[in-house]
């Protein structure tokens, strides 16, 4: 018979979560963001401790660096998925995600920052979870792609916003209609397009959106479950309309080979 998980004391937790905003990389992206990660999927805290780190990581969402508010977010994702959560998480977590203006992926002092990318796996977790229409976290996703900035994203950040959108339309409980209409606000932004340099983020949106057509055809491994997009259909077609009005040149809509 396996082991039951070893406990963990609320001093030690409060020691974890602490190093889990530290400006030390190696401390926060190495034994903090380690050990946490394995207690929350072990089932190792009581549900006071799960109760009380979730209120804690909502209120770092606020913490004046951006390294603490993006680990929180990481480990928000694992409680997410381990089945707790409250009303107001997801309503402060998208506050914090749609606005967050630093976007830097990997800096050479500070270490991994990754928000958008960090942000997404909390994204995908509410997506996935929701016995819902995840609508909401779609829309979420729309927004963080269309939030003003100048930073071109280089980091892989695309790669797990786009997964954590497939994620979310993999939800079964997703309607056919939310699975598209999420996209009409980048429809509109696109169609506004002018000559010269593309805003940055418009080519996020783009490469992003990419990443998304490209997993409509595919099984994707999530949480030891596969997964497939719902309505992949109409998903497709919709993000090919969408792409189609930033870059006409490429395809015909009228073409699939």
């Amino acid at each position: 018979m396996s082991q039951p998980p070893a406990k963990i004391s609320d001093l030690e937790l409060v020691k974890l979560f602490d190093d889990l905003a530290s400006p030390d990389p190696s401390v926060r992206d190495g034994d903090s963001l380690g050990r946490l990660c394995e207690l929350v999927d072990s089932g190792a805290l009581s549900q006071a401790q799960v109760g009380s780190l979730g209120a804690q990581l909502m209120g770092r969402l606020t913490h004046p660096r951006v390294e603490a508010r993006s680990f929180a977010a990481l480990i928000l994702s694992r409680l997410v998925l381990g089945g707790a959560t409250e009303p107001d998480w997801f309503p402060q977590f998208a506050s914090w995600y749609a606005a967050e203006e630093e976007v830097t992926g990997y800096s050479s002092k500070r270490g991994w920052l990754h928000a958008v990318a960090h942000g997404a796996d909390a994204l995908g977790a509410f997506g996935w979870t929701w016995p819902e229409s995840p609508r909401t976290a779609l829309n979420l996703a729309a927004n963080r792609m269309l939030s003003p900035s100048r930073t071109v994203w280089r980091d892989q950040e695309d790669d797990r916003l786009g997964f954590a959108i497939a994620v979310t339309l993999s939800n079964p409980h997703l309607t056919q209609y939310d699975a598209t209409a999420w996209m009409e606000p980048l429809m509109q932004v696109f169609a506004q397009g002018e000559p010269g340099p593309v805003p940055a983020s418009v080519s996020n949106s783009i490469r992003t959106l990419r990443v998304v057509c490209l997993l409509t055809s595919v099984t994707m491994e999530y949480e030891g479950h596969n997964i497939r997009i719902q309505h992949s259909a109409a998903v497709e077609r919709g993000l090919r309309e969408v792409l189609h009005s930033a870059s006409p040149w490429m395809w015909s809509l009228g073409s699939r080979t």
